[in-house]
Formats: structure tokens, C-alpha cells, sequence
């Protein structure tokens, strides 16, 4: 069969071309989405349960966390540091949260697993250290 270049050009063949690559755009582009969707899900998932497992190993430290944002959610305040104990002073240049040691020994010990599951920035390592809660950690904190 010899090459035939008018064929090439025939309308039928440029419509079936174009209709089969369109289907197959169309198949990977819902493939992609659909595998979005089901990495979307799992990350979900994966993030509730590392919020729950830190909730079962700090819940009073997590209930005061939460009960500090409801007092004055006009105020937006999601800075906080760590003191040794309510007598101890800190000059505050803005308005931020204390928690004491006192009153959670292992205080440290729970901002540092929180800010590795990336719930916490550090704002000032040095000094007093001062901390950020991060936006997705206080939504997860009021829906619980």
C-alpha cells in the first residue's frame, strides 16, 4: 500500500484523531484529579490522626490552648511562651498566651512534638522562646 498524503488530510481522519486525543487528555486528566483527590483524603486523615494521638498525650494542654482562643478570638492572638511558673514576668511587647510549667511539666517536651507535626513555629529560639500557633492547628483545635 503505497503512502497517501491526500489521506492524511481527510477530514474523517483529522475528526478521529482529535476525538482520540481529547478522550485520552480527558482520561488523564480524571486520573490525575482522582488521585489528587485520594492523596487530598488520605494527608486528611493522616493529619486527624496525628491531632488526636497529640490530644491523648496533652489534653489539659490542648483544652487550656482552646479555652485561651475563645476568651478573646477578637484579639487573634497566636503567640504564646513558656514560663517556669505564674510568678515568673514577662515583658510582652504584644499580647500572648503564657503556660507554665508548673502547671504542665512536660510542657517542652509537648510544644516540640507540636511544632514537628508542624502545628507551632518557633518565633524567637533564643531567650525566652516565643511560639506561633499555625492557623491549621487552632481550626483543628475548635472543631474538635
Amino acid at each position: 500500500m503505497a503512502f497517501d498524503l491526500a489521506s492524511l488530510l481527510d477530514v474523517t481522519h483529522l475528526m478521529t484523531f482529535l476525538g482520540g486525543a481529547s478522550i485520552g487528555a480527558a482520561g488523564t486528566y480524571m486520573a490525575d484529579r482522582f488521585t489528587d483527590q485520594r492523596r487530598n483524603s488520605e494527608s486528611q486523615a493522616k493529619s486527624r490522626s496525628r491531632f488526636e494521638n497529640l490530644n491523648q498525650l496533652m489534653p489539659e494542654f490542648f483544652s487550656e490552648i482552646l479555652s485561651d482562643l475563645k476568651a478573646q478570638p477578637e484579639m487573634a492572638i497566636r503567640e504564646f511562651v513558656i514560663l517556669p511558673s505564674s510568678s515568673v514576668a514577662f515583658n510582652h511587647g504584644q499580647p500572648r498566651f503564657q503556660y507554665y510549667e508548673s502547671q504542665h511539666p512536660a510542657l517542652k517536651n509537648y510544644v516540640s512534638l507540636l511544632a514537628e507535626s508542624g502545628y507551632v513555629d518557633i518565633v524567637r529560639p533564643n531567650g525566652t522562646p516565643i511560639y506561633r500557633l499555625c492557623e491549621h492547628f487552632v481550626a483543628l483545635l475548635q472543631k474538635h
